[in-house]
């Protein structure tokens, strides 16, 4: 499955369903070039500025060097030179105002583009295998963008054809069972997901065989932030990523663990089923009881000690008969 980046509301569709860059990506594009002539324009003035006060004293300096009857007093001379240089003045200060202006609403616009990034909502669907079984095939839609996604729309279309083939339109057909990919979703926060069981792979494959890998679509996803702009992605559903996909191991061990758990619990169930009072009989045993268990085993010890003792002493002819001592061999 691909994932296609957010697209603005505000973008058009080519004829092959791509997003195409928004109307203000080239707005923006023609406002940098014009920002450029702007620039040479600003240096041109500022240079023509600067140079005119050099231009009309070289001028008096060249006048006064040629017979002229209207001779300029050093008093007028110096007030065209205080004129002109006030005047240049003037004009950069303008110049300098203006671009500060333009530079705040620069960096407004950027704050603004701040703040709209950071409630942007970024909503992606893909497959993935189920834990209980590699066959089984789960759907996700997630929201990994910074803001709450609302009004979740989805909208399958065919991908790079004109029409569904019959084993796209059986998936489809249970994507379309599941009533939050039908209506869609009232809203998903920032990082959330959701997700359900959708078909097992291999009963779709026992139907259109091989086909199930040439199954390839787009999910339309159509959704706004907190502040109602509009947005648009596209995910790519592709069957043909699972050809030669295997498992091994006997799948997820979570779940494993939790079938073992669930076997043992099943046991416990069968032990406390037995017992009439649905209880276990446990029999717990104090120190007190130790103790009292302690002193009957010294006394049974003690008791067949002394009847071992008493039988030892009396001999096999009868009361009063001294034992027969064995033969001993003879001493050489």
């Amino acid at each position: 499955m691909t994932h296609r980046g957010v697209c603005s509301a505000k973008r058009q569709k080519s004829d092959m369903g791509d997003c195409v860059r928004p109307t203000y990506f080239y707005l923006r594009k023609s406002w940098k070039e014009m920002n450029k002539e702007k620039h040479t324009w600003i240096a041109i003035t500022l240079g023509s500025i600067l140079l005119s006060p050099l231009l009309f004293i070289g001028g008096i300096i060249l006048g006064s060097n040629t017979d002229v009857s209207h001779a300029l007093s050093s008093d007028s001379m110096s007030s065209w030179v205080s004129a002109a240089a006030t005047l240049a003045i003037a004009i950069l200060t303008f110049i300098l105002a203006k671009e500060t202006w333009n530079l705040r609403i620069s960096q407004m616009q950027q704050v603004e583009q701040i703040r709209k990034d950071s409630i942007r909502p970024s909503v992606e669907l893909y497959f993935l295998p189920s834990p209980v079984a590699f066959q089984f095939i789960n759907v996700h839609v997630e929201n990994n963008g910074r803001g709450v996604a609302r009004s979740i729309k989805f909208t399958f279309r065919p991908e790079g054809k004109e029409s569904f083939t019959p084993a796209e339109l059986d998936v489809i057909s249970h994507l379309e069972n599941i009533n939050m990919l039908k209506s869609g979703l009232s809203s998903l926060g920032s990082g959330k997901s959701r997700s359900s069981f959708v078909f097992s792979f291999l009963d779709l494959s026992k139907v259109h065989k091989d086909k199930m890998f040439e199954v390839h679509f787009s999910v339309s996803l159509s959704f706004e932030d907190a502040d109602g702009i509009a947005y648009i992605s596209e995910s790519i559903i592709d069957f043909s990523e699972y050809i030669g996909v295997t498992e091994i191991g006997g799948g997820d061990p979570t779940y494993q663990l939790f079938q073992e758990t669930k076997k043992i619990r099943e046991i416990l169930q069968r032990v406390q089923g037995n017992m009439s009072s649905g209880r276990f009989n446990v029999n717990l045993f104090t120190s007190e009881d130790r103790d009292k268990e302690r002193e009957a085993i010294r006394k049974e010890i003690e008791e067949a000690r002394k009847s071992e003792e008493s039988r030892r002493a009396v001999p096999p002819g009868g009361a009063g008969q001294p034992e027969p001592v064995p033969n001993e061999p003879p001493r050489t």
